[in-house]
């Protein structure tokens, strides 16, 4: 069958965009002719079709033919509108990514939320809606809209068997590891504030933490803080910490980091699913986060969760963790009875599951299995 796909950009290190990518790749070795419409893209995998606007593809000849048109939406963009310029006979199918709350973002950013809310109003056109997860279901239902909805999980890549133990064992440093872009929601000031709170209390503690994050979608005055808080733990605690930042870093330094990582801390306000929880579980991490959206259900009862935004609390739960991952214990056997469980729950999001989920669902709403 013929798909097109459409958002506004599919750019390397963005999780949407890397959700279109794999969706687009398995459809195309499902034997289906897929292409993307979109302002901008960065895999040259994926076939695709640059546009100014909707105009750019309402006469397209692929566009015209396609069996099904994909939308994926989780920010506002105009092309989502063309949703209500379909094909007569094509289906519609939005996958839906929630949306960040505009609480949880810099006021610079609160028109385009406001705008994203008001456009997700359109999945009411859509034939069928894929969630990734049940907290992005509840949004929808939670504004009314009724549309025909299935939950179908992001795939998590990369998920390599736990190492037997980690570098903190032999050598005495706990490394912690932040993957996410440095923005608000994702609680950056609130990491650099426990971290130091830990240190301070903690005069034994020997910590690294390493942060990984798109710096293309990063707010300046975070990158800026973490700068300066490097700086100042250099001065303060002297050896005893070591804060770095690798912005944009390949994949293999992300899976490296979680490999040699004892614990991961994402302090985020919001997640509609959060990729990161599950890469570090797979990797025998530890897992620090708040307790909101998405967080609870995708760890899956194997994180130790935090109060919303209570730093003080977020301290604890760190160095409850320092001195978790530093006990004879936890090294004698703790980490080897944790890290097999950890990884089997992370099993539960792999490429293959989402696969066989996306590419059934398609080939059911074409053939009307899902309306019946």
């Amino acid at each position: 069958m013929k798909i097109s796909v459409v958002h506004g950009i599919c750019v390397r290190n963005d999780a949407i965009s890397n959700a279109i990518a794999d969706n687009i790749g398995w459809l195309i070795e499902a034997g289906h002719e897929v292409v993307l419409f979109a302002y901008a893209c960065e895999h040259a995998a994926v076939p695709h079709r640059l546009v100014r606007d909707v105009t750019d593809i309402v006469p397209d000849p692929h566009f015209q033919a396609s069996d099904a048109v994909i939308f994926h939406f989780g920010i506002f963009y105009p092309l989502f509108d063309l949703i209500m310029l379909m094909p007569a006979h094509a289906r519609r199918l939005v996958v839906f990514h929630n949306i960040t709350p505009k609480q949880f973002v810099g006021a610079e950013h609160h028109a385009t939320i406001d705008k994203s809310f008001a456009q997700m109003g359109n999945v009411m056109f859509a034939d069928h809606v894929a969630c990734d997860s049940a907290s992005n279901l509840a949004v929808l239902r939670a504004a009314a809209v009724t549309t025909p909805a299935s939950v179908l999980p992001l795939a998590v890549h990369g998920q390599a068997q736990p190492c037997a133990a980690k570098p903190g064992h032999a050598d005495g440093i706990v490394r912690i590891v932040f993957i996410g872009r440095l923005v608000q929601s994702k609680g950056v000031a609130d990491l650099l504030d426990a971290v130091a709170r830990c240190l301070r209390a903690d005069s034994s503690a020997r910590i690294a933490l390493d942060l990984v994050a798109n710096l293309g979608f990063s707010e300046p005055a975070l990158v800026d803080a973490v700068h300066g808080a490097a700086a100042e733990w250099a001065r303060v605690f002297g050896s005893r910490v070591t804060l770095r930042l690798h912005g944009d870093a390949p994949d293999e330094l992300k899976q490296r980091l979680l490999a040699q990582g004892d614990v991961f801390v994402l302090p985020t306000y919001h997640e509609g699913f959060c990729v990161p929880i599950v890469e570090a579980l797979s990797a025998g991490c530890r897992v620090v986060c708040y307790d909101n959206s998405n967080t609870p259900a995708i760890a899956g009862g194997l994180a130790r969760l935090v109060p919303t935004g209570d730093i003080a609390a977020l301290a604890q739960a760190i160095g409850d963790e320092l001195a978790l991952v530093r006990s004879p214990p936890w090294q004698a056997h703790g980490f080897a009875a944790f890290a097999p469980g950890a990884w089997r729950h992370a099993q539960t999001f792999a490429p293959a599951r989402a696969r066989c989920r996306l590419t059934t669902l398609v080939a059911d709403l074409v053939s009307g299995t899902l309306d019946s």
